[in-house]
């Protein structure tokens, strides 16, 4: 996010100088870093989707997996991995929240800056 500010300094200049409210400017940053949590959050529970059908294909194949450490029994055509809908909707959020906590700075950095420096940059 914070290369991002950088790459749009000019960008961010001409706002302020057309007349852009400084909250519209710090939203259009904020809903960009809450974009780029949320996509990395739904490419991290397909990961885990894949991972828990690999998982549980490899388990009802016929295999019987002993588990002996972890649980203490053998399993057989049984799901051993589970990720219930409560579980996916939190981890989404989580990620967009992160999404969101992380570019909070580089959009009140964005909003600090000079519309005169910001044009004259290159």
């Amino acid at each position: 996010m914070i290369m991002s500010i950088y790459e749009r300094t000019r960008e961010i200049g001409v706002m302020k100088v057309l007349g852009c409210v400084v909250g519209n400017i710090r939203t259009m940053f904020l809903i960009e870093a809450g974009t780029i949590g949320f996509f990395g959050g739904v490419l991290g529970l397909a990961f885990s989707y894949g991972i828990s059908f690999a998982i549980n294909s490899f388990a009802a194949g016929g295999n019987s997996i002993s588990l002996g450490g972890i649980v203490g029994v053998g399993v057989t055509g049984a799901n051993v991995s589970i990720i219930p809908i409560w579980l996916a909707l939190g981890a989404l959020v989580f990620a967009t929240m992160i999404g969101l906590v992380s570019g909070f700075y580089p959009a009140n950095r964005a909003v600090k800056i000079s519309a005169l420096t910001a044009i004259k940059q290159e």
